[in-house]
């Protein structure tokens, strides 16, 4: 399984990438209170259009998103694109960082984290499994806050391949640990099937942790690149 992972820093909000947002996605980027979680948000939408246009063979103008939630209906669930033979996409972003990644014909979810100031060691006691906890708690401090971002990039990354995001109990997932190579080792959800989740540790930069997670049975192929130049050729 090829997935295809694009990375991107937030985009200047030009006339013709805010003229792609549809009603729904312009009211979203409108309400967001912080510039900078505006062009993320912005970026973020360019990014699946563009992506999805070039497999589709469409403009980026042409590609219609649909980010209704499975459960309620509301328009924050995993976007996709609505048209015959589109790629499964998941979009991700903190800091500086955007991310997407893209498969054709399988469930897929990335997550961009950047290393920050946070209470891990009580994240950990909701988020971890008993195993992953007992593995976390031996870690020097000076390592706890590394090693807890990468195990949370690697959650959410398959959280989000399952549609249901962060409604699937992260707990209830034991993966690998943090110096590892990315796996889940045991399950008690039954949306994921350790036998089938293929993952990878991508290369988001320095202070950051991020992973693609992939539902199928391939051995998994990861081809990373930039496209803040493709953004920026749209004007």
């Amino acid at each position: 399984m090829r997935c295809d992972v694009w990375w991107a820093r937030p985009a200047v909000a030009t006339d013709r990438l805010l003229a792609m947002l549809d009603d729904i996605e312009r009211e979203r980027y409108d309400n967001y209170r912080m510039e900078i979680d505006k062009l993320r948000f912005l970026t973020g939408r360019t990014l699946l259009r563009l992506v999805a246009g070039r497999h589709l063979g469409m403009e980026p103008e042409e590609v219609r998103l649909d980010a209704s939630c499975y459960g309620c209906g509301k328009p924050h669930g995993k976007p996709r694109a609505v048209a015959p033979g589109a790629p499964e996409m998941s979009i991700s972003h903190s800091g500086s960082r955007v991310v997407l990644a893209a498969v054709a014909g399988a469930p897929v979810g990335v997550d961009v984290e950047v290393i920050r100031g946070a209470e891990v060691a009580e994240l950990a006691r909701i988020t971890f499994s008993p195993t992953e906890r007992s593995a976390f708690d031996t870690l020097p401090a000076n390592e706890q806050q590394g090693a807890f971002f990468t195990y949370w990039a690697r959650k959410e990354a398959v959280v989000k391949a399952t549609g249901k995001g962060m409604s699937i109990v992260m707990s209830k997932l034991t993966l690998s640990a943090h110096d590892a190579p990315p796996a889940v080792l045991a399950s008690d959800s039954s949306e994921v099937d350790p036998a089938h989740v293929r993952m990878a540790d991508l290369g988001p930069g320095h202070d950051y942790r991020a992973s693609v997670a992939v539902f199928g049975d391939e051995p998994l192929e990861v081809a990373e690149q930039e496209a803040d130049d493709l953004i920026t050729a749209l004007g």
